[in-house]
């Protein structure tokens, strides 16, 4: 059964078409008298246009519902359940009358549509064909010039450079961006300016200058070529991760010891800072002792930032001839010494624990890998330039994250220098989004310093101004 037939848009008994004629004729318009052999409740008479109309409405409901209602009781005609209002005046532009709601029945989720409708709308085909639908607002940009710098963002993150640069050209000599026009001509800098054509950065240096009558941005000749081939580790090689120790030395440093080894998994440097650190205990000096000697292992190379102050540390909870719980405070003493390559200190410790424990000193041997120091000062001085990113962001990231999180832990806000960030891949801005999104929402402030214009349009796309705050770079 169709739709239609709630309604009431056609009867059996419906008059043949000579004789609604001759009825028509002897009545006068707005009447409503019936037929002297109809039987059914009074109705409303309606002119040939108004029942027209009335018909292909209800057919444009019924062609949107995707399956008929299923099989209900014979309805009483519509007259009954609500009088149609008389017909408007010739000069409205509507003169079909509403129909009224159907009954609750069966089936009623599919017919969901018609619920929502506003009164003055009258039928569904009404809010297709002339209300704005929430889908439509969603999947329309904001504007055209918006459209054409979130899809230069996107090509660019995924490698599309000569697109891009033809797609941002077109744009600016069109010159129909709005308050985006700047935008895309900072866009089309850094491109020239990342992939090396300075030939085209001057030419379109002075063309801006024509028209905004300022001062172009400045050619940076240290600017690393986009399209030179990038390997990981190079990629990785100006953000070395960095896991920050403070406050008490105790139990409760475990989960820093845990992030340091997974971000010995895939990096080949790391930094450990405990120049924060107030006081040691016996129990976090056996975790940090346990991370040295892993990370040795491995071979890896450390930046050590404030380890003399640790030392200092260490030497205040223990005393020569005192066992006690000590001895991993003595053993990691001495890692630190000889980390530090101080073999005549490492010696003359190595003879206090033998004499505590009674048994041989342990003999120096130099460390195999990198070590490298830096002192509180200098730690200072770079956390004021904020954690650095790679120039090219891409493929798996779960370490930079990690590093970018124990980096938070330390700093707030915590900045995150992308001087020399170029390029981030499509795929990997969305997992740094995913990735920083818990951190953030726990009450870290998070700050990407010195954007190119590029990258900062692409964060916005993808949502990470939301979470974090994004500082585009100057001109």
């Amino acid at each position: 059964m169709g739709i239609f037939s709630l309604f009431g848009k056609k009867d059996s008994r419906q008059a043949k078409p000579a004789e609604k004629d001759t009825s028509r004729a002897k009545k006068q318009p707005g009447s409503s008298q019936g037929g002297a052999t109809n039987t059914r409740p009074p109705t409303v008479k309606r002119d040939a246009k108004t029942a027209l109309a009335t018909a292909m409405k209800i057919d444009a409901i019924e062609s949107e519902m995707s399956s008929e209602f299923v099989s209900i009781t014979t309805q009483p005609p519509i007259t009954q359940q609500k009088k149609p209002p008389p017909p408007p005046a010739p000069a409205k532009p509507h003169t079909a009358p509403a129909p009224a709601k159907p009954r609750s029945m069966p089936g009623a989720a599919q017919a969901a549509p018609l619920q929502p409708l506003a009164p003055e709308m009258g039928t569904t085909t009404d809010f297709l064909l002339d209300g704005q639908t929430a889908v439509a607002d969603i999947a329309s940009p904001a504007s055209d010039a918006a459209a054409v710098i979130e899809e230069a963002a996107i090509m660019y993150a995924n490698g599309q450079v000569d697109v891009v640069e033809q797609m941002l050209k077109s744009a600016i000599a069109e010159d129909m961006l709005g308050e985006l026009t700047r935008t895309a001509w900072w866009m089309l800098f850094d491109l020239y300016q990342i992939t090396g054509k300075k030939q085209e950065f001057e030419n379109l240096s002075i063309d801006f200058a024509s028209k905004f009558e300022t001062s172009p941005p400045g050619w940076t000749a240290s600017s690393r070529n986009e399209n030179a081939p990038v390997q990981p580790a190079q990629a990785a090689k100006g953000a070395t991760p960095m896991v920050p120790f403070s406050g008490k030395l105790d139990g409760a440093c475990i989960k820093h010891v845990e992030r340091a080894l997974k971000l010995g998994e895939n990096y080949r440097a790391l930094r450990l800072e405990f120049a924060k650190v107030t006081e040691a205990t016996a129990e976090g000096c056996k975790l940090v002792l346990d991370l040295f000697r892993k990370l040795q292992k491995t071979e890896h190379d450390l930046i050590l930032v404030g380890a003399p102050e640790l030392a200092d540390k260490i030497r205040a909870i223990i005393e020569v001839g005192r066992r006690d719980d000590t001895e991993d405070s003595w053993l990691l003493l001495l890692e630190i010494l000889r980390l530090l390559n101080l073999e005549k200190e490492f010696e003359e410790t190595s003879i206090d624990y033998c004499v505590t424990f009674e048994v041989s000193p342990p003999a120096f041997v130099p460390p195999k890998s990198k070590i490298t120091t830096a002192s509180a000062e200098a730690s200072a001085a770079k956390s004021a330039e904020g954690f650095p990113m790679p120039a090219v962001v891409e493929g798996r990231i779960d370490n930079l994250i990690l590093a970018i999180a124990a980096y938070s832990d330390e700093h707030s806000p915590a900045i995150i220098d992308c001087s020399n960030l170029n390029r981030v891949d499509f795929n990997a801005a969305g997992r740094l989004l995913t990735g920083l999104a818990p951190f953030c929402g726990v009450g870290k402030t998070i700050e990407f310093h010195h954007v190119n214009h590029l990258v900062t349009a692409l964060f916005n796309v993808i949502g990470l101004k939301d979470i974090a705050r994004i500082v585009p770079r100057k001109n």
